[in-house]
């Protein structure tokens, strides 16, 4: 294409044009992500290490060539949907899907927190995922937060006090401390609260031993998010879904836009719920994932006994680092980027100080990231 002057945008009055926006948009934070050069070791984002196999691509390939990309895909991806309630063991009309949880983030707080009931609070749990935190931000809503105790564990004493037409929001296992809430725990809030929406976000349920499917049996009142980016390596197919009463889906489905899955997504939807080699993949993945992540675990843990360095142990495909000291924290990150291993630095979150999150990585990229740190804490 022949290339083209740029326009330059002229830039109106911002003292008339800032009253579009929300005060609590124009001050909150934008999502940001470090993404330096000279990376040969990735372990920031909770991603799979292990790619799909060639054949499974191919397979996907032959299909998208079939399409007509021309046409508009399944506006409302049933498809996807159907293969979701065969896997999950659900009514297809429990379910909503997505490109991603992310954007179900959104809508919840969309069709739900914006408006609660009369007397109804907003809680989200801290430190979480931090997306929940700042799009209530963004969106206006006032919040309180449960917050976990010392060592990043769930205390039930800590909720604040909850009234009917409130909206808890937590995840489990919680990203980024790896830790969950008991089931037992979640099913006696369920019981004692029947007029409180809890949200549990299980973008890593499949790691974890007991999740919460079978309790939306019993309680109207649950709602579950997840994804397919981490157990089976699809970010970038970008899936994610909500599981709910068929009432709730319906409605909030609402809110959802039209074609929201190109004719990618769509094709390696169909591969992941249809295909045996990709179940047989999967099943890889979380086995691999757990296997390094013990090994990992207790590696970190004695090379840095009496070092201030704290390991949390995970039900992720994460572990938690926690520096006493900021300053140590920032050195060892530094170093570590230096090495060309990048880590998610989290220091800067509310209850997060001196705190890094590293991914499960291959086994060979475990083992450098292992090595720096035994290297660093000397």
């Amino acid at each position: 294409m022949d290339s083209k002057k740029v326009i330059s945008v002229k830039a109106p009055d911002w003292s008339w044009l800032s009253q579009y926006f929300t005060p609590s948009l124009i001050a909150a934070r934008p999502y940001k992500l470090d993404a330096p050069s000279g990376i040969t070791i990735k372990l920031d984002q909770n991603e799979s290490p292990w790619d799909w196999p060639a054949a499974l691509k191919e397979k996907i390939v032959r299909k998208l060539v079939l399409e007509d990309w021309n046409r508009y895909p399944d506006a409302m991806a049933l498809d996807v949907t159907q293969g979701l309630a065969k896997y999950l063991g659900v009514n297809a009309d429990c379910i909503l899907t997505s490109s991603g949880s992310n954007h179900l983030i959104t809508i919840i707080l969309e069709g739900l927190a914006k408006q609660l009931p009369e007397g109804g609070r907003l809680v989200i749990a801290r430190p979480s995922f931090p997306l929940f935190e700042s799009h209530a931000q963004y969106l206006g809503i006032p919040y309180e937060t449960w917050n976990l105790d010392e060592n990043f564990q769930y205390k039930v004493e800590r909720l604040p006090k909850l009234t009917d037409g409130s909206l808890v929001i937590f995840a489990s296992p919680n990203n980024p401390t790896g830790n969950s809430l008991a089931k037992k725990d979640l099913r006696d809030l369920l019981r004692a609260y029947p007029k409180v929406l809890f949200l549990a976000d299980e973008a890593y349920f499949e790691f974890d031993d007991d999740p919460y499917t079978d309790l939306l049996a019993e309680f109207g009142n649950l709602i579950i998010l997840r994804t397919l980016s981490k157990t089976m390596g699809a970010a970038g197919v970008r899936l994610g879904y909500l599981l709910g009463s068929p009432e709730l889906i319906a409605n909030l489905g609402k809110l959802r836009v039209p074609f929201l899955f190109n004719h990618f997504t769509l094709a390696a939807a169909d591969t992941i719920f249809n295909d045996p080699e990709m179940r047989d993949f999967m099943n890889r993945n979380i086995e691999n994932a757990r296997s390094e992540r013990e090994r990992m675990f207790k590696g970190l843990t004695e090379i840095t006994k009496g070092k201030g360095i704290e390991i949390f142990n995970s039900k992720a495909n994460f572990l938690l680092l926690r520096w006493k000291e900021q300053d140590a924290c920032q050195k060892a990150y530094q170093g570590l980027m230096a090495l060309g291993i990048q880590v998610r630095n989290i220091s800067a979150g509310l209850g997060l100080q001196g705190c890094l999150r590293v991914t499960i990585g291959l086994p060979t990229e475990n083992d450098a990231f292992v090595a720096a740190i035994r290297e660093s804490s000397k």
